[in-house]
């Protein structure tokens, strides 16, 4: 071959590379809520340990080398599509670590039992599995795991990080303020345990998701209540001890069980990957809703990928997203899925006020995900409905903020700083110094208005008087469960169900076809579309990113969050397993 016929090869494959590119982004911006397979078939669910709520924003980080997770939005939707699709008889879940969200488990429960509900078979394999995976796979009719393998059922913990011995080591003085008598974010810093308040509100949360692990397991293996505690303290299980107590129904490696699901009924079935199928297009015709998507920590600006999973959602792209839903008069209703532990309180205000001049024109819905705390409950106040799934952690209703003085640091690395100054305050926020009284008193004044400000905000939303949200507010953290209970938010439910509300609110018809149009709408690089095509494995779900660092990257924003004013922000990270 001549080297002008290899060149024109060469230019002829990039273009249909990147013709591919440009059609997987164009899939990624709008993914329609019915899909039609040409063959009976069984799909194989890969259930993916790490989920997204949408695309990431654009990033030249260290994760421009790992491709994208699925969409969380995307899996659930393609489930409830399954059902209604007559070329597709069963669904077998390949369970193996969930680094999920206790919300998004029964999200993901809720759509396989409606897909059951339509008279077809959901099966399970799970392996190496703690109470996520295993509440995710007690929704199928059988449930199988290999011969060498752990059941880790044994209870729910809930953790929180405390770094004041370390930062007293490293010469760090925390100057902090607060307000709410939960808001205790600042805790973390300036304390090596939990205060009273703080207990408080974590064993009243790990109560609720605990009771809601009983009520659910009870319902799905057809126990009693309390055989299903008995189980879990007695836990955890080998496989053979799993079988015998009746927690799985047989066992089977993943094959043996792939083979079984297919093989079920008078003819053999053939198997196709879920996630393909979730990824599948059809027909976009149909009344428009636009779903827009915050996840991650409300920051200033643009949103952006931090790199090793962590996210961070703008209030210029949410209000950009906002104004380009209200110019599109074939949007009708706006659905807010909000995954957030809230952040900046400048930017949650911002995009508050966007979102009440989009609700004089459309209907707003709020979906909340696994977290929609402090600011990300800022957010869904400005919503005409909030659903929310009784596992979501919400509230914490309060604010926070200061600096970190490290003055100490500086002088164990020999740096020697100098400043000069016009003015009474004008190096209060600086990091090498600590506040003065008059300074403290300052600062706390500010924060002091901005939680009147956050109160007023709530009390709108939802109708009761600012006493009546001061008394659920102070900081604290609610489930979803113990949220409704109080009126801070209306329906139980998830993506699925807010986007039915909204059909209803914007008088669309219940049997019409819609079309879902996620905001914000990706913007990547060429380069980054590149490497995620080629980095994609056969399934199209893979993840490289280097395990530990999200963590280590938590004591970095810690020094680094308050230069920013008043944080809306969840008081620490909770995490429940």
């Amino acid at each position: 071959m001549s080297s002008s016929s290899r060149r024109a090869l060469l230019a002829l494959v990039l273009f249909i590379a990147l013709g591919a590119v440009l059609l997987k982004v164009a899939v990624m911006v709008r993914r329609p809520m019915h899909t039609t397979l040409v063959s009976p078939r069984v799909l194989l669910f890969d259930v993916p340990s790490q989920v997204d709520e949408g695309p990431a924003p654009s990033s030249l980080s260290l994760d421009l080398l790992r491709d994208d997770r699925p969409a969380f939005h995307d899996l659930v939707f393609a489930v409830y599509n399954a059902a209604d699709d007559r070329s597709v008889e069963s669904i077998v879940l390949h369970i193996d670590g969930l680094d999920w969200g206790w919300a998004r488990v029964h999200e993901m429960a809720a759509a396989l039992r409606s897909f059951r509900a339509s008279g077809k078979k959901v099966y399970a394999c799970i392996d190496g599995a703690g109470e996520k995976e295993y509440a995710l796979a007690a929704c199928a009719e059988r449930i199988s795991m290999p011969q060498v393998s752990t059941l880790q059922l044994d209870g729910l913990s809930a953790t929180a990080m405390f770094m004041a011995g370390g930062f007293g080591k490293l010469g760090v003085r925390p100057n902090f303020a607060h307000v709410g008598r939960y808001k205790s974010a600042v805790e973390s810093y300036t304390r090596d345990s939990l205060s009273v308040p703080a207990r408080e509100a974590m064993e009243a949360l790990l109560d609720d998701e605990y009771a809601l692990l009983l009520d659910s397991l009870a319902v799905a293996r057809h126990l009693p209540r309390d055989s299903i505690q008995h189980l879990i303290d007695d836990g955890p299980y080998t496989a053979r001890d799993a079988l015998a107590r009746g927690l799985v129904d047989t066992l089977l490696a993943q094959a043996d069980m792939d083979s079984l699901a297919s093989h079920a009924g008078p003819t053999r079935r053939g198997t196709g990957s879920f996630l393909r199928y979730a990824e599948e297009g059809s027909s976009e015709s149909g009344e428009h809703i636009a779903v827009l998507v915050a996840e991650g920590e409300i920051v200033d600006g643009k949103s952006r990928d931090g790199g090793f999973g962590g996210r961070a959602v703008g209030d210029e792209t949410l209000i950009e997203a906002l104004r380009d839903i209200r110019s599109r008069k074939s949007i009708k209703a706006v659905v807010l899925r909000i995954d957030s532990p809230g952040g900046s309180g400048n930017a949650s205000e911002a995009v508050w006020q966007e979102l009440r001049r989009t609700r004089r024109e459309k209907p707003v819905i709020v979906s909340m995900g696994d977290l929609a705390a402090s600011g990300g409950y800022y957010l869904a106040c400005a919503g005409d409905v909030i659903v929310a799934d009784p596992a979501t952690i919400t509230g914490s209703i309060g604010v926070f903020g200061g600096k970190f003085n490290l003055a100490g640091l500086y002088n164990k690395l020999g740096i020697n700083i100098q400043s000069i100054t016009r003015g009474r305050h004008a190096d209060m926020m600086s990091s090498y110094t600590d506040f003065t009284p008059e300074e403290e008193t300052l600062f706390q004044h500010g924060l002091d208005q901005f939680y009147e400000v956050f109160l007023s905000r709530v009390s709108e939303g939802r109708g009761l008087t600012t006493a009546q949200v001061d008394s659920l507010a102070q900081g604290r953290v609610w489930s979803g469960l113990a949220a409704k209970q109080r009126g801070l938010v209306d329906e139980f439910g998830g993506l699925n169900e807010a986007i039915d509300i909204a059909r209803e609110k914007a008088h669309l018809d219940a049997d019409e076809d819609l079309v879902i149009d996620i905001y914000p709408r990706p913007k990547r690089t060429f380069v980054q579309n590149v490497v995620s095509q080629l980095s994609k494995d056969e399934e199209g779900d893979s993840d490289s990113r280097l395990p530990g660092l999200s963590e280590l990257l938590g004591w970095y924003r810690a020094t680094t969050i308050a230069r920013h004013g008043a944080q809306a922000l969840l008081p620490y990270t909770i995490r429940i397993e």
